[in-house]
Order: structure tokens, then C-alpha cells, then sequence
């Protein structure tokens, strides 16, 4: 079991059946011989994990009579949700190559431009680029998929089209409501890929990751947020290797770590954490996001979250500027594929919506029935007491 540490007042509302929005709420950070913080700027985040296209999924979106794509339905039921934080990023786990015949799913991906445009529509605004299908159409995927999402204005980070690109945009800087961010991408390899002659992809080296999270700080951003490819696919709690590597990583400085590539969830934690320059403050590791769009419908890869974060700046007589995670909630989401007779339809479905399966698009009984499976292992599993210490974060 977790142990309780003083500087956060942990409270969790879960509920095994049927649930309203499991939250942690952290309660405001105290300033010196007690003053109490007041926070000024507010920043509120959502993270999405594994953006996939399979090919049943690329048939389900072809519009034969227009010759085009679309994939904006898929995106229709979690819009609102998506949209109601001041930033949205995710994981691109697919290229966009540009040309039909390129277009396929496992196991080297590549989806129509139609997809960065509705992932726009739908309220994403930051892709992180660097994972193991990266690569997957050569040079033209890597290259065209950045020059995509630039005309599109959704910002990215992880892959880059040439060394100036890199040297340049390595550290993502966004800022909402006065509070800055700084956002790295890296994953743990390319599926023995070559990374295509000039271009860059963020590999996971610890050298690398110090000297980045460094130069990021030379940025003054008010939080580091490292989204990361990482673990064993379909195992549903973090390895070795994923503990060791985010504690590094917050003692490095970075602040939150968001988790991808197991197509599966698995937990996250907040943690007071001191990092190697003596800052102690609460940081956030989710190790896996899993699946928020695919065609995988085994059971625990059927489905994924909204994870959401608020992040605060205030400030209290004789401490200065702080910076604090206020609070972390996430909305379980389920990938629902309807069956017509002309074609198939997919739908990501915000499951606390659908609990009573009373909505417009009523679903089968046994379509149902899984997303309630899903539903209960969800929260079952990413209940933050269920982490030991060792889980939560190792040395």
C-alpha cells in the first residue's frame, strides 16, 4: 500500500460499479511559517494515449462515392471532453504519408491526411511523434507527417525533419493562462527502423534526457512534461525499467511523465519528489495511457482515458513563484465499433456518459457488456492505493 506523505492531502472518490469521475485533489500547497498559497495563473490539461489506425479502421473511414476520408465521427462522442481543457495532447502513433498506397495498418502505419484534420476538429492540440512506428514509412512519413501537422497548427514534438529542426524545437514551449510548459518526446526504440538520413527522432538515453530536461529549464517554464514510449506491451503494470527511468527523469527535474505504448492502462502516481537541485514538490507519473483509438478489441485494449491534470502558479509572501499539480481526474473512454450493413463505424465513447446506455446511439447487449467489463477493470486498476512503493516510483 501507498504510503501517506504529509504534503499531500490524498482524497479518492471510486466506486467499484458504477462510478462518478474518480480525482485526486491535492490540497493548496502551504508558503512559508504557514501563509497559505494563492494560486494566480491556471492551467488545465487532458492526456490522451495511443492514437492508432488499423486497416479495419481506415476501410470504416473511406467515403468510396467521394473518393476521400473521415474520420471526424470517430471523435464526435468525446469532443466536448476533449476540448473543455485548456490543452489536449496525445500520441501519433501512425504516419501520414501522403499517398494512398502507403496508407495501412500493422505493422508499418500510415493514415490520410484526414486524420491530423479531425484530431484538430476534435480539440487536440499537441501530438508527441517520437514512438516505435515513427519510422514506419521512411523519410516520407517522417517528413510529411511534421510538415502536416505544421499546416494544420497542431504542435509536435519527438521527430524532426532536419538537425536545424531539431536543435531548434527539441523543447516544446507552449503557454496557457501565463503558466509555461515545456513538453520532451522519446521512445524506447523504432521496431529496427532506421531513422531516415537527416532526420531526428527522441530516443530514450539518459544523457540525452538530462541534458534536455536541462536546457529546458534554462526556458523557465513553470512545469517539464515528458511524454514517453515505453514498457511491455499488453502488460497492465509498469516494469523495472519504467520505474527506474521516471524516477530519473523527476530527479532530473521533470514534473510529469505520461506514459505510452502498452496499448494497455496502467497505473499512475503522485509523488512528493525531490530532485537533484532540492526542489520538492508533488509530480505525476501515469505510466500507460493505453489505447484511445485502435482496432484492438481484446479485453484491457479495447479502451483508455482522458487523463486530466490542473496546474497551478500562484505565489505567498517571502517564497516567490510556486508551481503546483492541484489536481488529477481521468474519464474512462471505450472504442465502440458499430456494425451497419454497408460498413463499420467507430465511435470512442465516454463511458460514465454510456453507463445507462440511454444515449442516440444505443448499443448491442453485447457490445454493452464489454465496455462495462472495461469500465470496472478501469477503475479497479488505476486506483492510486492499489500501488506499492516500489510500483509507484524506484531509484
Amino acid at each position: 500500500m501507498i504510503k501517506k506523505v504529509a504534503i499531500l492531502c490524498i482524497a479518492i472518490i471510486t466506486l467499484l460499479g458504477c462510478s462518478v469521475r474518480p480525482e485526486i485533489a491535492v490540497s493548496p500547497p502551504v508558503g512559508n511559517a504557514g501563509t497559505e498559497l494563492h494560486p494566480v495563473d491556471r492551467v488545465t490539461l487532458a492526456a490522451i494515449g495511443d492514437i492508432m489506425v488499423h486497416g479495419a479502421q481506415l476501410k470504416a473511414a473511406r467515403d468510396d462515392e467521394n473518393n476521400e476520408y473521415n474520420f471526424e465521427p470517430v471523435f464526435s462522442q468525446v469532443k466536448d471532453l476533449l476540448t473543455a481543457s485548456d490543452i489536449t495532447m496525445g500520441n501519433l502513433e501512425t504516419t501520414l504519408p501522403g499517398k494512398e498506397k502507403l496508407y495501412s495498418g500493422y505493422p508499418q502505419f500510415g493514415a490520410p491526411d484526414a486524420l491530423a484534420v479531425a484530431l484538430r476538429k476534435a480539440g487536440i492540440d499537441i501530438l508527441a511523434t517520437a514512438n516505435n512506428h515513427a519510422c514506419d514509412k521512411s523519410m516520407q512519413g517522417v517528413v510529411r507527417t511534421i510538415k502536416v501537422l505544421d499546416e494544420l497548427g497542431l504542435l509536435h514534438v519527438g521527430t524532426y525533419q532536419s538537425q536545424a529542426a531539431y536543435e531548434n524545437n527539441r523543447i516544446l514551449m507552449v503557454e496557457r493562462n501565463h503558466v509555461r510548459l515545456a513538453v520532451l518526446n522519446y521512445t524506447y526504440g523504432l521496431n529496427d527502423m532506421p531513422i531516415p538520413e537527416g532526420t531526428f527522432v527522441g530516443l530514450i538515453d539518459r544523457q540525452q534526457m538530462a541534458e534536455d530536461i536541462a536546457l529546458a529549464r534554462t526556458k523557465q517554464p513553470d512545469f517539464i512534461i515528458v511524454f514517453i514510449h515505453w514498457g511491455t506491451e499488453y502488460e497492465r503494470t509498469p516494469n523495472e525499467f519504467q520505474t527506474s527511468l521516471a524516477a530519473f527523469l523527476f530527479s532530473e527535474g521533470a514534473d510529469i511523465i505520461l506514459g505510452s505504448h502498452p496499448h494497455v492502462l496502467q497505473p499512475f502516481a503522485l509523488r512528493s519528489v525531490t530532485d537533484k537541485y532540492g526542489i520538492t514538490k508533488p509530480r505525476l507519473v501515469i505510466y500507460s495511457l493505453g489505447n484511445f483509438v485502435s482496432n484492438q478489441r481484446e479485453r484491457y485494449r479495447d479502451g483508455g482515458i482522458i487523463f486530466n491534470i490542473t496546474l497551478e502558479k500562484g505565489s505567498s509572501p517571502g517564497s516567490g513563484t510556486t508551481q503546483h499539480i492541484t489536481a488529477v481526474h481521468y474519464s474512462p473512454t471505450w472504442v465502440y465499433v458499430h456494425r451497419t450493413a454497408d460498413k463499420n463505424e467507430f465511435y470512442i465513447l465516454p463511458v460514465l456518459k454510456y453507463l445507462n446506455n440511454d444515449q442516440p446511439l444505443r448499443l448491442p447487449d453485447e457490445a454493452y457488456q464489454k465496455m462495462l467489463t472495461f469500465y470496472r477493470d478501469t477503475t479497479l486498476h488505476l486506483e492510486p492505493q492499489q500501488l506499492d512503493e516500489k510500483t509507484a516510483l524506484t531509484p
